[in-house]
């Protein structure tokens, strides 16, 4: 919020979801963007600026960051760079993988699935003839 104006809490609302999973939001709006300079920097609302948040959200996102910042979340960090990045950059430079041919999430992740079983096929017929050199010598 660019002027740093305090919202107000307004209401609590309940959202239930396809899943019938409920989202617990509460509304906070500021008391008055008339005649604010910095409104159209702050809000697109015809409005006041209002804001939703959702309490369990933020509990979820503290968790995680908390998580994160704990030493047993610093090593799983780590070991995410060292693992699932190489195959991705592999895939992008070595075989030209640059975007997604189809469309929506399921063909996508039939994409993804196609991909990584051809990567690990190749990475399987790679060490399988370095084996096999190794006999050989």
């Amino acid at each position: 919020m660019p002027r740093r104006k305090t919202l107000h809490f307004r209401k609590e609302s309940k959202e239930t979801l396809p899943s019938g999973y409920e989202i617990h939001k509460r509304h906070y709006r500021s008391q008055s963007c008339e005649g604010c300079p910095l409104k159209e920097r702050c809000t697109m609302a015809a409005g006041n600026r209002e804001v939703v948040v959702s309490l369990e959200r933020l509990h979820y996102q503290n968790q995680a960051r908390d998580l994160l910042r704990s030493e047993e979340g610093y090593a799983l960090a780590v070991r995410r760079m060292t693992e699932p990045e190489s195959v991705f950059g592999q895939l992008k430079n070595n075989r030209g993988f640059r975007r997604f041919l189809l469309r929506g999430m399921e063909k996508v992740t039939l994409e993804v699935g196609w991909l990584s079983l051809a990567h690990n096929v190749l990475k399987l017929a790679a060490t399988d003839q370095k084996r096999r050199a190794a006999i050989l010598q």
